[in-house]
């Protein structure tokens, strides 16, 4: 009992001097607490957006379903409804677009047809403004159409075919994607004839039902709309690898700074220890100083991060694409944030103690400046042991079974061993001072006369290295995964990105059109030319709904690439003109005089070439799909590189997340 007393009131002086120094030092401890206070105001702005936007996988599945059980679409879309067990209830939705005409403007846009305020709807759609549509002539807009035309409720656009004037009633954004640019109608006010119908289904109270017995029916179930342990896992990994590098290097910086404090107090100290004080109560004086400091930064910290949060919410929103969910405050995260902060003013401050309580007194009463006597093979041992360590449970974790977290542990296992081996460093750069100039020469003696504090500083500088180059390296990695795509074209369709399909064998290609309910497989060259467009005539098409500027991209096939972009069997007319070395066009705006105008690529010396065309329609603006096509022959004869395009995988149905996940997982073994 009496050692914790002694504990409590030697604690109790460490911090009334700790307090004290602050207020002598206000520079220095105003640098530190700022340091400390650092990552836990970054942490908690992710905490807190981490927190309202992933609330929970329900919250995340009702983005795409709302309450529903199942969205189904699809050619026997009637005959599965009709099988749903007795008690089920259904809410169509349409998707489509529709030519959309505010003062002189005509734009291409997409549309939903459904009632946002139905209770199997709900989380699938944000009011911002207003209300939902209720009638044939109203219609609400998403944030970012509104914005683009510069509408607000009570404006009128024209909107549909035929054209008719909608009221403006309200803004309502899609939780799915609040970037979407879209019209939101009444359910029964769909504005095209061509528009995708789908039904969001909710089964009844302990009934089942197997959309897999419908094979003309495509289905999303709430288990594919929620997200799976390995995107939690990663969001939670790449949360950790922030805020863990963010406070190893402010760990390190303020390491710096504390052994600056403790080195110019290190005669007042020495006078503590002259009087009596124990080395434990020495270090006790430094330790207060990282106790203190942290807790004001962490005070800081999290109070400002709060602030920020709930004065930049929907900046939060938009930079996450996601609507926050309404749900309570993570004291017990928050709390967690702000004694990260104390645990890295003490860590910080730990060397610094160890050294002022292992300290000769007669020396620092003195003034004399002592020489550190750390082995080095002590450092270069243990540093070496730590990072082969942390690479060896990094590398064995990566693999398909590992965990993210454990990765994330070994890369920081890898920096606090290098970051050991950086006083070894920094003593070998010493011993080539002589060589140097005078001021360089004068820097380096005292960088490695000080190496524990000098390594600190420069461990911290790779630390803040190390960790943008892993988070440029995750995002890169994480942008070349998405090979496959349901993109502006077909409903149904998968493309394939180009640089997949380049390295596709015809064996691979069957395997991964086995995956998806493929009809056909159409893989397709693209050419670095372009297709001329008729911008000057733009005004004939926009009573047809033509938009003013239309696929340009001109690929190498046949009749099956033809097949593919307008639904049905190429035109004998269309075949007859490539074999002659022609192209076929599937948009108005770049047919003239027939013939197709091909334009070299900037920069290219090539001169334009001029190919005679038919136009075969296509039945609606695919920007993802070429909007002309010639021959290999052709393209050879006129000397133009073809390099891989893609591969159009034309469906018989909409694929599932399982089927697009598969085909994906073949691609990306390559």
């Amino acid at each position: 009992m009496t050692g914790f007393a002694e504990a409590v009131a030697s604690w109790r002086v460490a911090l009334r001097m700790a307090v004290r120094e602050a207020g002598r030092r206000r520079a220095r401890a105003l640098l530190v607490v700022g340091m400390l206070a650092m990552p836990v105001y970054a942490g908690t702005v992710l905490a807190l957006s981490y927190r309202y936007t992933y609330a929970s996988a329900d919250t995340e599945a009702g983005w795409a379903l709302g309450q529903a059980d199942y969205r189904i679409d699809g050619p026997d879309l009637d005959r599965a409804a009709a099988t749903l067990p007795t008690g089920s209830r259904t809410v169509p939705v349409v998707h489509g677009r529709t030519i959309v005409h505010v003062g002189d403007r005509y734009t291409l846009q997409e549309y939903e047809a459904a009632d946002p305020a139905d209770p199997l709807a709900r989380g699938m759609y944000v009011v911002r403004d207003g209300r939902a549509a209720r009638g044939a002539s109203e219609v609400a807009v998403s944030s970012r159409l509104a914005a683009a035309l510069s509408v607000r409720v009570g404006d009128t656009l024209s909107a549909g075919l035929p054209p008719r004037d909608l009221t403006v009633v309200g803004v309502v954004d899609i939780a799915r994607e609040l970037s979407y640019r879209t019209l939101i109608t009444a359910e029964d006010q769909p504005l095209s004839a061509d528009g995708s119908h789908a039904l969001l289904v909710k089964l009844a109270d302990r009934t089942r039902w197997n959309p897999r017995r419908h094979l003309n029916v495509g289905w999303i179930s709430r288990a594919d709309a929620r997200p799976s342990a390995a995107e939690r896992a990663t969001r939670a990994a790449a949360l950790m690898l922030v805020v863990g590098f963010a406070g190893v290097q402010v760990a390190l910086l303020a390491g710096a700074a504390f052994a600056v404090g403790a080195r110019r107090r290190r005669r007042e100290l020495a006078m503590v220890g002259a009087v009596g004080a124990s080395r434990r109560q020495l270090g006790r004086l430094v330790l207060a100083n990282g106790l203190l400091l942290g807790a004001v930064a962490g005070v800081l910290g999290v109070g400002s991060g709060v602030l920020t949060f709930a004065g930049s919410r929907g900046l939060v929103e938009r930079t996450l694409n996601h609507p926050l969910a309404a749900t309570g405050a993570p004291v017990t995260w928050l709390a967690g944030i702000g004694l990260f902060a104390v645990a890295v003013g003490v860590l910080a401050a730990l060397g610094p103690a160890r050294g002022v309580a292992h300290q000769a007194i007669m020396a620092a009463l003195a003034g004399r400046e002592p020489i550190s006597r750390a082995s080095n093979l002590r450092w270069l041992t243990g540093g070496l042991l730590v990072a082969a360590g942390g690479a060896t449970a990094a590398t064995v974790a990566s693999g398909t079974s590992g965990s993210l977290i454990t990765v994330t542990a070994g890369a920081v296992a890898v920096l606090l061993g290098i970051t050991a081996l950086a006083p070894v460093l920094i003593s070998v750069l010493g011993r080539v001072a002589p060589r140097l100039p005078l001021s360089m020469r004068l820097a380096v003696r005292h960088a490695a006369r000080h190496r524990l504090r000098t390594a600190a500083s420069v461990a911290a500088v790779c630390a803040a290295v190390a960790g943008s180059m892993a988070l440029m390296l995750f995002n890169a990695a994480k942008s070349n995964t998405a090979v496959f795509s349901q993109p502006n074209a077909p409903s149904g369709q998968v493309v394939m990105a180009a640089g997949a399909a380049g390295r596709l064998t015809p064996d691979r290609l069957r395997e991964i059109g086995r995956t998806l309910p493929t009809r056909s497989a159409v893989p397709f060259g693209a050419l670095s030319w372009t297709a001329g467009a008729r911008f000057d005539e733009a005004s004939r098409y926009r009573g047809s709904g033509f938009p003013p500027d239309p696929s340009r991209l001109v690929s190498v096939g046949g009749a099956a690439l033809i097949r593919a972009v307008i639904g049905t069997e190429a035109p004998p007319a269309a075949v007859e003109i490539l074999r002659q070395g022609g192209a076929v066009v599937f948009y108005p705006q770049l047919l003239r005089d027939g013939a197709v105008d091909l334009n070299p690529p900037a920069g290219s010396e090539g001169a334009k070439a001029t190919l005679p065309a038919v136009l075969v329609p296509a039945p609606d603006y695919y920007t993802t799909l070429p909007g002309v096509v010639i021959s290999e022959q052709t393209a050879a004869r006129c000397h133009l590189s073809v390099r891989p395009g893609g591969v159009v995988f034309d469906t018989t149905r909409v694929p599932t997340a399982a089927e697009l996940a598969a085909a994906n997982s073949l691609t990306l073994a390559l």
